[in-house]
Formats: structure tokens, C-alpha cells, sequence
């Protein structure tokens, strides 16, 4: 079931936020600590003066021949190269100003196994290369794709390429905040050059091949990446630059009106798991409880009743030293990104920010927690009663993400009892095992049975599969719920699924029928007289590579599923 009708939104709100984005950033900027994202130059000019190079990113060089300024040096180089159309290619072009040309195939578009990121990654790397070789103005450009004309899959449509390539431009665009925020300085032999941004102007070509509007496309990719930016300095910087009270002062800079941000030291009254896990952290480290509120315009012909109200729970762990559990052996490195969930909601309003939707209500809560070691740190055999009443004993302190998470889960639930249509979300780099179960690059999508009767965990894997966000589906047993069932009379459960036969099976279900419990939403399940729908995403796996760029995932899903229908993309009615 897909609630397309339920989200659309207004042209006049698309058109609002593209006129604002074009205007002076003069006053925009003024208010901002950290470099916001360049803006993309719209031109239908190959040969403009304003760009360094050329980035042409197609599916076959065949498919290039409508660009004549381009066509005889890609003849040229097809023939001298029979391995021509594939990987990446740097030929000289005396048609432009420039004279730089990079070609940049997506391979075939047209298999089983083809979908969006063909052209993201493409088009990343179309751009990586052109920075590499020292260009500062690239000009990106999407050639027709020839499997556009002969299949019709939606992330195919002209407006999602084009916005999936523009996307995936940014991507490689993309300057880590502690560098931005370095002083600049030369390379050397053993050092890198550290500059505040790659390029000083980033184009886009408006091919009248894809009948589509280039200025707003560039417009709303501009946004996205505002979003995704958020996430990636939040996400991707080191456990000092962004513990709990610098990430807090860093969205208290970013956000603004008509996102509503309070931020507050964890209450062990109110949220009594997350504080245990709190509880060994210094002043410096002290861990927040961030609530974010987005309250969009209503249109009139739209019944407030049939609107969903979104509630996102995101996972920020700025440090997971495993507690008491300690890791060991080299496993705690990369730890300083456990708290991309947590970052990714973020970001996500730093688009409503924007872009101001109509029709959409959003409450987000971010737990913003270190896993510290130390004298005051919570240990395995205590037990804790949750916000919802339900007895703990820790067996794991390494399963410390649902212990932050889950009375904040609770605390959503709440609030989703008073509003017509709740959608309950969490998002978290949870479990190592949903990368075992299947592999890098994919989020896990686990859903109570409320959630999957209305079929959303089809609809966010269709959503992320538009812009190249891939999920996978999983599924709650009655197995998920007994793992955590405590074996005596103290506790009802047990924070860690125990392993049978010494092995740890089910590793990313099990936690969120843990969650489910421990914050009373097994009180709101399919036989109930009020079900909530709740999914969860488990994000460990695709929250990007490590060294390297966050991803920012689930954003654009979230984007895709929400706020895109009815504006942009065709979202085609299905039954589940």
C-alpha cells in the first residue's frame, strides 16, 4: 500500500523554496559557522568559459553522438581503445574551451542486477577524477541513456537520473568538516593539501535531451546535499569534534525556524536505560536528549486526519568503546560513526528546514550517548526498569544502541497515541550482523506487524531504490522475542539475545523485538485496540565506508518517500 495521495505536495511550495535558494546567500550564510554547499550553475552552453572541464557520464558512447562538439573525439578514442566503454577516461578535446573531456560510463543499465547507482556512482566518480587532474570548475552531464528508451523503471524516469546524477556530483564534492575547518595549507611528500572546498564552481548541463526543469532539479539536489552535509559532519567527524554537546551546538546553528529544537542532558527519570549507559561519562561527555519538531502547512484540500505523522528515533552513540564489554583486538576503531543514525535524522530536517513541505508532520529525537569504560560505567548482571515500566538485566554493555534508543522509542509512542496516523521509526548503525547477512552498501528494514500489513517496509525499499539507497527486507519471528526473555524471577528481559549452541543468531531482528518490549509498543501490536505502525532500519552496513565519506543513509529514502511524491517523481500505485 502506498499513501501517495496522502503526501503530496503543492507546486507552489517546490517553487517557493527554488526562489529562495537563488537568491542572494549573502544574509543565509551570515548566520552560518560552517561552509554550506556549493550551488550548482545551471547552462545549456558545453562550451561556456565558466568551466574547467567537461564530465560526460553515459551508458554507452553511441548514446553521445547528439553532442557533435563531443562526438569526434569519442569516435576517436573508441576506436584506438576497445575497452573504451567502461571505467573512467580523460581525453583531450579541442571542441572546448578547455580542452579537458572525462568520460565516465555507467555500464549496462539494463540487467537484473542494474539499478540507480549506476549513475550515482558514475557520476561521483566522473567528478573524483575531474578534481583529481586539478579541475576547480567541472561541468557535469548526463548523456541519454539508451536503456531509458526500452525499459520503464522508475529510477529511469528522466527527472530521477538526472537528480540521482546530480546527487551523485555532490558526493564527490563533499569536504570533511574538521578540514573545512583547518587552516589551508600546501601538501607535501607526506602530507595532504587541506582546502575548504574542492571546486569553486560546480555546473550542470541542461540537455534538452531530458525534457525536464534543470533549475529546479539543481535547485532541489542542492538541498538533498544541505541535508546529506549535515549528516556527514555529524556522522563522520572524530568522538571530540562531535560528542554530545558540540553536536548539540551545531544544530542550535544549522536549524532554524520551522524546526523546533530542544536540547537537554539525559534525565535518568525520564530516560532511565539511555542514562545507565550515560552513567560513566565525564562533564566533558555528558550525553544529550535532543527533540526536533516540524509542523508543515496544511492545505485545504487535504483532511488533517488522513495526514501521517512521522516520529524518528536515531541512534548517537559518539563513541562505542563496547563499555564494560570492552572491543578489543582492534575492533573499536571506526566506532566514532555509531552515531550516524542519530545523524541522518538530523539531516533530514535540515531539508524540512529548507524546503518547508506542506502536508507533513515530523517528530524527531536524537540520543546523543558515549559507551565510556571507566569506574562509573554501567556492567553486565545490573538491572534497570525502563521508562515503560519494563525490568533489564544488562548481560551486554555492547548492546548499548537499544539501550539508548528504546525509552525514547517509548517516549514517541506516547505521542503517536494522540495523532491520527503515527509512523514510529528508528534508525541506528545497530548490529554488525545485518552487514553479515547482507553485505556492505545495505540497510536492514525490520517491521512490527502493523507496519507491514500497511506494507512499509516495500514502500521504503521502493522510496530508497529511486536514488540508489538499497534496503533489504527482514522479518520478526516469534524466535526474536524468546531470545530476550529473561530465565528468573528478577528481570523480564535480557538487553542481549543470549546464543544458542554459542552462536548469536537473528543478530539484527532480535534487537528490535527487544525494543518492541522493553518500551511497551508490544501493547500496540496488530490485536490491539490502537497498533502502531514501527519500522526500524538498521543502517551498519550502509552507512558508507570507513575511511571514507558517510553515506547519510536513509535520508534520501525518507526524502524520496515523503516529500518527492507528487512534485517530482511518479510513484506508481502498487499493491502489496
Amino acid at each position: 500500500m502506498v499513501f501517495y495521495t496522502l503526501f503530496r505536495r503543492s507546486a507552489s511550495c517546490f517553487c517557493s523554496y527554488s526562489r529562495i535558494i537563488f537568491k542572494s546567500s549573502r544574509s543565509y550564510a551570515s548566520k552560518m559557522t560552517h561552509r554550506e554547499t556549493i550551488k550548482p550553475i545551471v547552462t545549456s552552453d558545453l562550451c561556456s568559459q565558466n568551466f574547467d572541464s567537461v564530465v560526460l557520464v553515459v551508458e554507452d558512447v553511441l548514446d553521445a553522438s547528439s553532442y557533435p562538439i563531443l562526438s569526434e573525439t569519442l569516435q576517436d578514442a573508441s576506436q584506438v581503445n576497445q575497452k573504451f566503454s567502461s571505467d573512467i577516461h580523460t581525453l583531450t578535446c579541442r571542441s572546448l574551451p578547455s580542452k579537458r573531456l572525462i568520460v565516465s560510463f555507467t555500464g549496462h543499465l539494463d540487467r537484473d542486477i542494474d539499478d540507480a547507482r549506476r549513475i550515482t556512482e558514475a557520476s561521483t566518480k566522473g567528478l573524483s577524477h575531474a578534481i583529481k587532474i586539478g579541475s576547480k570548475r567541472p561541468l557535469l552531464l548526463l548523456g541519454q541513456l539508451k536503456s531509458a528508451k526500452k525499459l520503464e523503471h522508475p529510477w529511469l524516469e528522466p527527472s530521477v537520473s538526472c537528480l540521482a546524477s546530480l546527487l551523485g556530483g555532490f558526493h564527490a564534492l563533499y569536504v570533511p568538516l574538521e578540514v573545512r575547518e583547518s587552516s589551508p595549507r600546501e601538501g607535501s611528500p607526506c602530507t595532504k593539501p587541506v582546502q575548504s572546498q574542492k571546486a569553486e564552481a560546480f555546473g550542470w548541463f541542461a540537455g534538452t535531451h531530458y525534457a525536464v526543469d534543470h533549475e529546479k532539479l539543481a535547485s532541489l539536489a542542492w538541498c538533498l546535499e544541505e541535508g546529506l552535509r549535515v549528516a556527514r559532519d555529524i556522522g563522520g567527524s572524530d568522538p571530540e569534534r562531535m560528542n554530545a554537546k558540540n553536536i548539540v551546538a551545531y544544530l542550535q546553528k544549522e536549524l532554524s525556524a520551522p524546526v523546533q529544537m530542544t536540547a537537554s542532558p539525559v534525565d535518568q527519570g525520564l530516560y532511565p536505560l539511555a542514562a545507565i549507559v550515560d552513567r560513566g561519562n565525564n562533564e566533558k561527555h555528558r550525553g544529550h536528549v535532543v527533540h526536533l519538531e516540524y509542523n508543515g502547512p496544511t492545505g485545504k484540500e487535504v483532511d488533517p486526519q488522513q495526514l501521517a505523522t512521522l516520529f524518528l528515533v536515531g541512534k548517537g552513540v559518539t563513541y562505542d568503546t563496547g563499555g564494560s564489554d570492552l572491543k578489543v583486538n582492534g575492533i573499536m576503531a571506526t566506532m566514532h560513526r555509531d552515531k550516524c543514525g542519530a545523524a541522518s535524522v538530523a539531516g533530514f530536517f535540515k531539508i524540512l528546514n529548507i524546503l518547508k513541505p506542506s502536508n507533513l508532520k515530523v517528530h524527531g529525537t536524537l540520543g546523543l550517548v558515549r559507551n565510556s569504560i571507566g569506574e562509573n560505567a554501567y556492567v553486565s548482571d545490573e538491572i534497570v526498569t525502563s521508562r515503560a515500566g519494563v525490568r533489564v538485566r544488562v548481560n551486554n554493555t555492547d548492546a548499548e544502541g537499544r539501550m539508548v534508543m528504546t525509552d525514547l522509542l517509548c517516549e514517541a509512542k506516547e505521542k503517536a497515541l494522540k495523532v491520527p496516523n503515527p509512523r514510529l521509526l528508528t534508525i541506528a548503525t545497530l548490529t554488525g550482523h545485518v552487514g553479515l547477512c547482507y553485505g556492505q552498501g545495505y540497510t536492514g528494514i525490520v517491521c512490527n506487524g502493523p507496519a507491514k500489513d500497511l506494507g512499509e517496509d516495500y514502500n521504503y525499499q521502493f522510496a530508497g531504490s529511486l536514488l540508489g539507497e538499497m534496503h533489504e527486507i527482514s522479518t520478526l519471528r516469534r524466535e526474536d522475542y524468546d531470545a530476550h526473555k529473561a530465565d528468573e524471577e528478577y528481570a523480564d528481559l535480557v538487553n542481549s539475545a543470549r546464543p544458542i549452541a554459542g552462536k548469536r543468531s537473528r543478530g539484527h531482528q532480535s534487537p528490535v523485538a527487544f525494543m518492541i518490549v522493553a518500551s511497551g509498543l508490544d501493547s500496540h501490536l496488530k490485536n490491539s485496540e490502537k497498533p502502531l505502525a514501527y519500522t526500524h532500519l538498521d543502517i551498519a552496513s550502509s552507512h558508507g565506508p570507513c575511511p571514507g565519506i558517510p553515506t547519510g543513509t536513509p535520508i534520501l529514502t525518507l526524502v524520496s518517500r515523503y516529500i518527492l511524491p507528487g512534485q517530482l517523481m511518479k510513484w506508481p500505485n502498487r499493491k502489496l
